[in-house]
């Protein structure tokens, strides 16, 4: 695809990772054009969605200019040479402030998470950190669909970011659903990846046996790609798993149409009529172009994820939140009464969590993928941030979950559909997301200026 120049700041921020990283390649873009479109965006619709805590422009056209000059000298640095996004404020960004820590002057880290310094290998351009909620405020963050409506969870800034175009892909956080909640309602591809698929150092913890790192993006090959660089061990966070990274090539073309189990006794009887809709719209298209898709229950003790996970998030979150803020007024899972929770309670919901993974193992068994709304409903209004029941269950056990796009409700509000796999199977997961959404057909840009 040929780019003209005279057109860079409408056509660059409709342009996905993979597309950004071949037109650079190619010479038909530079970083610095690529960064300076992307700001002119940032500038037009910020006022309106609020995406950014810390948008740093300075430093990603210093980034950007350099990665020009080595293009001219004919060095790429990886899959990703040029490419911006946007990262949590609970990552650590050497030279950036991170809001997180609560504190009342806040310095700047002195160096990069994990995430961050695999994407800068790659390539790719640090356009600043995005809002999630600190000292307990109300996020600024809005749905760049209709900005009466909530952009989601914590990573609801990465949403937004991706969502209205300013980004095209952004590093979100989930411990219980606020990496896929904000990409379901924000109309983007979100990954939730297996626990310990992506290290976890540089990241501010709220529990550390449940927080994920997760991505947003526009499409699933991005994040395929996005996630080859991410992935793989890493010796400065034990919980890593110590598979090498996936491929990122997506290999649609020699995928045979999915099996996947539709359930039933779980999430249906929550939903609202406008969602329910929608999956059976997009359910009836992936059976029309070959998909397998049965009615699937869950193990009838499944309800018990719920109890465990509030004891295993208090009191990891009370434990870690404790010694760095005694004196802060915290709540939900990281909240005081975390700090109550017995050893036996706390060891006992740990054991809870390895027998309900094999009691879901079992019955998911030779599917491709589980299926299930993202969320109940589309965006509500602030100062709620949206229902993560159907996520909860799939971070406590650390499977690997995404949301496809799967329409918009007669507010214009997107809604998504929700995969689930056995852990390590990201990329088989990926594949789903990708095929689901060639059936189903992607998002239209949002209606922002």
């Amino acid at each position: 695809m040929a780019i003209e120049s005279t057109h860079l700041s409408t056509i660059v921020p409709n342009l996905g990772v993979g597309e950004i990283a071949d037109a650079v390649a190619r010479r038909e873009i530079t970083p610095i054009e690529i960064v300076e479109a992307l700001l002119e965006r940032v500038a037009a619709t910020e006022g309106k969605v609020q995406a950014w805590s810390y948008l740093d422009a300075a430093g990603a056209r210093a980034q950007a200019r350099i990665l020009s000059d080595e293009v001219v000298t004919g060095r790429l640095r990886g899959p990703l040479h040029g490419v911006p996004f946007g990262i949590k404020d609970e990552f650590h960004v050497e030279g950036l402030p991170t809001g997180m820590r609560a504190l009342d002057i806040l310095p700047m880290e002195p160096e990069d998470a994990t995430v961050v310094t695999r994407l800068r290998a790659a390539g790719a351009i640090v356009m600043g950190k995005t809002h999630m909620p600190v000292r307990n405020k109300e996020l600024p963050t809005r749905n760049p669909w209709n900005q009466e409506h909530t952009a989601g969870g914590t990573s609801s800034g990465s949403g937004a970011s991706v969502g209205a175009r300013m980004v095209p892909f952004a590093i979100g956080e989930q411990t219980m659903g606020s990496n896929l909640r904000p990409a379901c309602y924000c109309g983007c591809a979100g990954l939730k990846p297996t626990y310990g698929r992506i290290s976890r150092f540089g990241c501010f913890p709220f529990a550390w046996s449940v927080d994920h790192v997760g991505l947003i993006g526009r499409s699933f090959s991005d994040l395929a790609l996005v996630l080859s660089v991410l992935a793989g061990p890493d010796s400065k966070d034990h919980t890593a798993i110590a598979d090498s990274a996936p491929p990122a090539d997506l290999q649609l073309e020699a995928m045979r149409p999915p099996r996947i189990g539709l359930v039933r006794n779980f999430a249906l009887d929550r939903s609202e009529p406008v969602v329910l809709e929608a999956l059976e719209r997009s359910v009836s298209l992936m059976k029309q172009a070959g998909a397998q898709i049965s009615d699937f229950n869950l193990p009838d003790e499944f309800p018990l994820v719920y109890q465990a996970d509030r004891i295993v998030t208090a009191a990891e979150g009370a434990t870690f939140h404790a010694d760095e803020h005694p004196d802060m007024d915290l709540s939900g899972s990281a909240g005081r009464s975390g700090a109550l929770v017995p050893a036996t309670y706390y060891l006992q919901a740990r054991r809870m969590r390895a027998w309900l993974t094999e009691k879901v193992l079992a019955a998911i068994g030779p599917l491709d993928a589980i299926l299930t709304p993202t969320t109940p409903a589309p965006a509500p209004k602030p100062p709620g941030t949206g229902n993560a029941t159907f996520l909860v269950p799939w971070s406590f056990l650390g499977f690997p979950a995404i949301t496809v796009p799967c329409g918009l409700s007669p507010e214009g509000l997107p809604m998504g559909l929700q995969f689930i796999t056995r852990p390590r199977a990201d990329y088989q997961l990926l594949q789903v997301g990708a095929w689901t959404e060639n059936v189903i057909g992607r998002l239209p840009a949002p209606p922002l200026p």
